[in-house]
């Protein structure tokens, strides 16, 4: 996250104090009013940090009902008012558990500058009314300066590599995006700082990295952010078979070349998507992250999305929501029926998946076909490399919608609209 306006600073602190809705979100209860959320669990619940005065936290039981309970750092640091006079509290915090400690960094800037700071504090567990529980602040890990650093130092976020050594990813606008392995303490880089991600000065921003398998898999957000309803936030994603990369995207350009594959974008009342967090588990993956909701005044709103593997272990999102058995497969599912079928989160197309297996599009050449919860969608083309383009889609347990790409990488999306 690049900047804040000075009224979007202002609602962030009125609605994480005073305002909640419950909204067609499959989120509820305080929701509104999130902006660059991170997540961890700690017995038996998960724990939400995101900008806003102090840093706000909420919490829940089952990543459906949300609470606010109150604040990390309530008091901001005296070294952090320091170093940026004019910053007003921390931004886009990032939490991670290393070392015997809970990490939360956090960003301590002003608009458009890239005089910037990342804080660090820890506590031993995040249980309010533990006798160990208690924010202590260790101070600034890494700042950028105007007219030396080409880079700046905001939107941290912490991955732990094979090794267990953590590395600090971060970066907004300037040059991009960079990486740099911590000490074993959180507190401080070790070596260089490396160069991750970049657009040449364009809007690139909020680094967020997950080790699965093979890869390392860098998620960023393009654009721009805070501007409501208007917002043109996207998340694209990259990946590396090594934490400080190069990563590249699903054609292999190198992000540091404005490489990036998109995976979630603005669509109906859904803008700017953007600054998200991943969970991943053994049986399940999550993308978290805000958007701005244009059905309730572009007010910033907490999302949390399935997030699925293919085969060739590139990540979809599904529409929002836990959907506990996404991971069973769907081998009775009546995908019979009209959806909306959209290419990219572009215009959608009314389609029909017809009961004889046929599409009611491409001259009635299109054929559908469900097996073992994948459904295929085959496009017959004179210019396809096999006579027809295929989509293999993931489908959602009750077959309300499918997600996929197709075989050039773009987004593959359908919602049941019968």
């Amino acid at each position: 996250m690049r900047w804040l306006s000075s009224a979007l600073l202002t609602m962030l602190i009125v609605l994480g104090h005073h305002f909640s809705i419950g909204i067609a979100n499959a989120q509820e209860g305080d929701v509104v009013g999130v902006h660059d959320p991170c997540i961890i669990s700690c017995d038996g619940k998960w724990y939400l940090f995101s900008t806003g005065a102090g840093v706000t936290v909420r919490t829940s039981k089952d990543l459906k009902q949300w609470e606010q309970v109150g604040q990390a750092l309530p008091d901001f640091p005296l070294w952090a008012k320091d170093a940026v006079p004019k910053a007003e509290f921390p931004w886009a915090p990032d939490v991670a558990f290393f070392d015997g400690n809970y990490h939360l960094y956090y960003s301590v800037s002003t608009f458009g500058s890239n005089r910037s700071c990342i804080g660090h504090a820890t506590t031993p567990t995040l249980d309010q009314i533990s006798p160990k529980f208690k924010w202590i602040d260790q101070g600034l890990v890494v700042e950028s300066h105007p007219g030396k650093d080409n880079f700046n130092a905001i939107d941290p976020n912490v991955v732990l590599d094979e090794r267990g050594n953590p590395w600090l990813s971060f970066g907004s606008f300037w040059n991009g995006l960079y990486i740099a392995q911590l000490d074993k303490s959180g507190k401080a880089p070790v070596g260089r700082i490396r160069h991750i991600a970049g657009r040449s000065g364009g809007a690139i921003e909020a680094p967020f990295i997950v080790r699965r398998g093979k890869w390392y898999y860098l998620f960023v957000s393009f654009d721009n952010c805070c501007k409501g309803a208007e917002s043109t936030y996207k998340v694209m994603v990259g990946r590396s078979k090594h934490v400080d990369g190069p990563y590249l995207d699903f054609s292999n350009k190198d992000m540091v070349n404005g490489g990036g594959t998109l995976l979630l974008a603005s669509y109906k009342n859904f803008r700017g998507p953007g600054h998200n967090a991943v969970l991943t588990g053994k049986d399940a993956s999550y993308l978290v992250h805000h958007f701005y909701d244009e059905s309730n005044g572009g007010l910033p709103t907490l999302q949390i999305r399935p997030m699925l593997w293919a085969s060739d272990d590139w990540p979809v999102v599904g529409e929002p929501g836990i959907p506990e058995a996404l991971t069973k497969p769907l081998v009775k599912a009546n995908m019979s029926g009209k959806y909306e079928h959209s290419v990219d989160y572009g215009k959608g197309d009314s389609i029909s998946l017809l009961a004889s297996g046929k599409i009611n599009k491409n001259d009635g050449r299109a054929t559908w076909l469900l097996q073992n919860g994948q459904l295929q969608l085959r496009w017959p083309r004179n210019d396809a490399p096999r006579g027809a383009w295929v989509d293999e889609c993931f489908v959602s347990p009750n077959g309300n919608w499918y997600v996929g790409r197709n075989e050039q990488g773009m987004i593959i999306r359908g919602v049941r609209i019968d």
